[in-house]
């Protein structure tokens, strides 16, 4: 969000899902650089770089000869069950819409807040003078359509 005059501003962002394709919203107070719409396309696309990875490891004479050990400890039942390393980014609890629903007025997918579509959030300045005339420009562009 910024101001421009006395208004208040809310940029989104349009992001489109890695998994299913699906366009999204998502205003710049929730952007993380999130590249899924929803917790199962994410979790989908973990599930098949993990599994293409392991693919590749076993294919690799290391890779056949540790499952070869593992797999005489199974037939021993001398396994210790260990945890696979997970995504440290913490799943979205507050997703809004559900995949299949269609958006109507513009708003953030993950907070809700209806604003202004942009292709990219603008650089922030930081009291740089170039950042006002980079808002101003994306506002008359706004204007224009």
């Amino acid at each position: 969000m910024f101001k421009y005059g006395r208004m208040e501003i809310i940029l989104l962002k349009v992001v489109s899902c890695r998994r299913c394709a699906r366009i999204f919203f998502i205003c710049r107070s929730c952007w993380r650089g999130q590249a899924y719409c929803c917790d199962a396309c994410r979790q989908a696309s973990q599930q098949e770089a993990h599994c293409l990875a392991q693919r590749q490891y076993r294919q690799t004479a290391k890779g056949r000869e540790t499952h070869r050990q593992g797999e005489r400890r199974r037939r021993m039942h001398d396994t210790e069950k260990t945890v696979a390393d997970t995504s440290s980014i913490p799943p979205i609890e507050h997703d809004r819409f559900p995949p299949d629903r269609p958006f109507i007025v513009p708003c953030c997918h993950f907070c809700g807040e209806k604003g202004v579509v942009v292709e990219h959030f603008p650089r922030r300045g930081y009291g740089k003078r170039n950042s006002a005339t980079n808002i101003k420009s994306i506002l008359t562009s706004w204007r224009r359509t």
